[in-house]
């Protein structure tokens, strides 16, 4: 029997009932999930080289091991919330997160670093599986008024899996029971994941109630294209942008455009097509899209070189990182809660003020290090990281509301798997970009740093028991061992291997002096990649007025 269009079926009528019955176990199951997927990815950052070390593997080899996941991940996420829409977003939701569990618990055990690797593409698989399907459920099951609260959760979840990652891992590597060193950050998510597969009875089933066949042709070409242009973007900076890598990412375009080109076709033809891609033609989603993609860019960045910074600049260790970030992440938590209410007072305007705040904190940032100097007070960093994270947290939250408010109900799953990509990808070109800056402005600073050093040390001598020939003699080994430790040479001479506790002066004074000039050298390019950050991030903010005078005229 045929029913009115706007009629809704009676599964589907139920389906919306039950969160309304248990809502807080069912948003605990999407919320942990999203933790459990975003803290993996900063947990594994800390224990890179704690990998190395435990299976004996090459700097690169173990580099791999990292971007192996984001690659997957992104390649993935657009098929994934195709195919909740078609069988099913819980059971795709719990396949994803059953999937994590197992490949974690595989990499906690694994014996080599190929093995490894092989399992972390699984993971990342799991997790594209996972993040497209709680996008889809909050808009699928949630009704528009309580949206912009359950949206601002999420940001949280998120911004609180970011900025206790760090943290969670260097307590787990202090930690270390049984000496299970880096495996114990793969043995997290284990009960992460048992805990959301007993709670999944409480979150409803949701699907596209059209059956039509999906298009794997589609997503096969879609794949492809995100693969060649992914791939080269995450290994292009490590392995010097051989000519391989090259041809892959402009190859990427033709087939990205034949991927758009058949979409187009089926669209024409009035079938379903893998990605409906009249979605880019809302101004909404596209701004949208193109906020989250500078704002992403900027974000993983910033956490990439803030990690060299503290662990390689300045010695810190993995805990002292992550506590140091910290307070970036307790402003993106409470500006993910605060959201939904400021936005309720001045609408999408609440885009903007976050814009500016974030443009603002990278800014502040830059001139905190400045003022304070290569020999770090962090105590003065902590104004500026939490203007940051607030300015963050008020785009993240309602944002993912704002984009995908208009898309039509059969579209949810696609258009949350281009959002989510969208942040994968960001990510990955992010990393790249920043690296040029970051790698050519270290190489520019570092003579300067090893000369302002050299300078003070000189005047020092006594306090290391040195005379004036000797000093000398120590001098010229500083010179040869810093580009070594500066990353400008292949490896150190035999000489330069001597930590500061040596008892000999000459021994101590090298090693303060590439400790300082390291330290020199790393906070001078911090501070001008902090400021190219907070003027490419100034681009988001006449976007987010667009999106706010956009909102105001509906």
């Amino acid at each position: 029997m045929n029913q009115p269009v706007n009629s809704i079926p009676a599964p589907l009528a139920q389906a919306a009932a039950e969160p309304r019955q248990r809502p807080r176990l069912m948003l605990a199951v999407m919320l942990l999930s999203v933790f459990m997927a975003v803290a993996n990815i900063f947990i594994i950052n800390v224990a890179t080289p704690s990998i190395q070390r435990g299976l004996h593997a090459d700097f690169y080899g173990v580099q791999f091991v990292v971007s192996a996941y984001t690659l997957s991940y992104a390649v993935a996420l657009i098929i994934g919330g195709r195919l909740g829409d078609r069988y099913g977003r819980r059971k795709m939701l719990l396949i994803g997160v059953a999937g994590f569990t197992l490949t974690s618990l595989l990499c906690g055990i694994s014996g080599s670093v190929g093995v490894l690797t092989a399992i972390r593409v699984l993971q990342g698989f799991s997790a594209a599986l996972i993040s497209p399907q709680v996008l889809s459920l909050i808009q699928a099951q949630y009704p528009p008024e309580k949206r912009g609260m359950i949206f601002g959760l999420y940001g949280a979840a998120q911004g609180l899996a970011a900025s206790t990652g760090q943290l969670i891992g260097g307590l787990l590597l202090g930690w270390n029971p049984w000496h299970l060193d880096w495996r114990l950050v793969f043995f997290f998510s284990v009960p992460i994941g048992l805990i959301i597969l007993a709670m999944a009875p409480f979150v409803p089933e949701s699907r596209d109630s059209d059956r039509s066949r999906m298009d794997w042709f589609g997503a096969a070409v879609a794949a492809a294209g995100l693969l060649l242009l992914v791939y080269p973007l995450v290994q292009g900076q490590k392995e010097g942008w051989p000519a391989l890598l090259v041809i892959s990412l402009i190859l990427s375009g033709p087939v990205l455009a034949v991927f758009v080109w058949t979409q187009r076709r089926l669209l024409a033809k009035g079938r379903r097509p893998f990605m409906n891609v009249r979605l880019f033609g809302q101004k909404a989603f596209s701004l949208g899209l193109a906020v989250i993609f500078l704002m992403m860019t900027a974000q993983a960045a910033f956490f990439l070189i803030t990690a060299y910074l503290l662990q390689m600049g300045h010695g810190f260790s993995a805990l002292k990182s992550g506590l140091i970030i910290l307070p970036m992440g307790i402003g993106y938590f409470l500006a993910s809660l605060l959201s939904p209410k400021l936005a309720g007072k001045i609408g999408a305007h609440v885009l903007t003020v976050g814009s500016v705040m974030t443009s603002a904190g990278y800014f502040a940032v830059a001139l905190t290090i400045w003022a304070t100097g290569w020999s770090p007070n962090v105590w003065f960093w902590l104004p500026a990281l939490v203007l940051l994270g607030i300015g963050q947290g008020f785009i993240a939250a309602p944002l993912t509301n704002v984009v995908l408010s208009k898309v039509e109900k059969q579209d949810i799953g696609s258009g949350s798997g281009i959002l989510t990509t969208g942040m994968q990808l960001a990510s990955a070109i992010g990393i790249g970009l920043i690296g040029i800056v970051w790698m050519s402005s270290l190489s520019h600073y570092a003579n300067q740093a090893e000369a302002r050093t050299e300078l003070e040390l000189r005047q020092h001598l006594t306090s290391y028991a040195l005379s004036e020939e000797q000093g000398q003699t120590a001098l010229a080994r500083l010179r040869d061992c810093f580009p070594a430790a500066a990353g400008q040479a292949q490896a150190a001479p035999g000489a330069c291997k001597v930590t500061a506790s040596a008892a000999g002066g000459a021994e101590r004074l090298v090693a303060d002096g590439v400790s300082q000039s390291n330290a020199r050298s790393y906070t001078s390019a911090f501070i001008l990649s902090m400021m190219v950050l907070g003027f490419y991030t100034m681009l988001i903010i006449p976007m987010t007025v667009a999106l706010a005078g956009r909102k105001r005229k509906r």
